[in-house]
């Protein structure tokens, strides 16, 4: 049975009334009775490293977070902190609709370059003029939210920091390496679990990663899907059992995780271009 990655969701009512925006600290964020070595948010996160080092990872891309560094995560993002060395941090987090409340652009997130799909990194280093504005705008921010929280002051200050950010310098990604580990990682998992577990989510979970990121990588390393991947591996183990033992299909069928044994035909068809019982008959060459 696949184990999730455990996901934090927005707390909508922390103050009363609905609001979509909050700063948080690290230790905040520990406290959080679904805190996980890994997790995902639900919501939009600004991370802004304050003090000490530690080592983050943002949906597959590593990075030594000291004072200064910057991590971005959009919903769904697999994120993790490890070997804390005194980390300390804030983090800004909204929802969507907070900012669409005050754009009419439904892609302005999408368009800023550390929220971007397109985005070769999740992470920027601010010089020590740039920190002290955004630190300044963050603290502005949860002063406003513990007082009166005026939803038209927050947006304004929202938006001074998203646009700030857009002018830090970005810190490059070591994905190569990371990918290449997380590839052979892969590939001993689906060795280990083609046989119960077919689902992409899984194999993304027990990386740590999204099934997008992890979709990016097998395509760019394999020329094919995940799916598509895991698909193949069973088809090879439907070979040998087909051509090495007397297993019916139907057993065949279901020990490889198959629905009905018709599928596990058609399936196996497509692959090979021959129908289990063909193969099974045809003399090897």
């Amino acid at each position: 049975m696949a184990t999730n990655i455990p996901v934090i969701k927005f707390h909508k009512d922390k103050y009363g009334d609905e609001l979509l925006i909050d700063v948080v600290t690290l230790d905040t964020i520990r406290a959080s009775k679904n805190f996980a070595n890994a997790l995902r948010q639900s919501f939009y996160g600004v991370m802004l490293t304050t003090g000490g080092e530690g080592d983050v990872e943002v949906d597959g891309i590593p990075c030594t977070a000291t004072k200064g560094l910057v991590a971005f995560a959009r919903p769904g993002d697999v994120c993790t902190v490890a070997n804390d060395r005194g980390l300390t941090s804030l983090e800004l987090i909204f929802e969507r609709d907070f900012v669409l409340s005050f754009f009419n652009d439904p892609h302005f997130l999408d368009g800023l370059s550390y929220f971007s799909h397109q985005r070769k990194s999740p992470y920027v280093k601010l010089d020590e003029t740039l920190y002290n504005r955004i630190i300044g705008l963050f603290v502005e921010i949860q002063l406003e939210i513990s007082h009166a929280r005026d939803r038209h002051l927050l947006r304004a200050m929202l938006y001074e920091t998203l646009i700030l950010l857009q002018k830090a310098a970005p810190v490059e990604a070591r994905q190569r390496a990371s990918s290449e580990t997380r590839l052979t990682r892969f590939r001993k998992l689906v060795n280990e679990n083609f046989m119960t577990e077919t689902g992409v989510e899984f194999y993304a979970d027990k990386l740590c990663v999204t099934a997008n990121y992890l979709n990016r990588i097998v395509r760019q390393a394999l020329g094919q899907s995940t799916k598509g991947y895991i698909q193949c591996r069973r088809m090879e183990e439907a070979c040998r059992l087909l051509r090495y033992t007397s297993l019916p299909v139907a057993d065949i069928s279901e020990r490889l995780g198959f629905d009905t044994p018709s599928y596990f035909s058609r399936a196996f068809a497509k692959y090979v271009g021959q129908t289990p019982l063909q193969f099974r008959n045809c003399p090897e060459k």
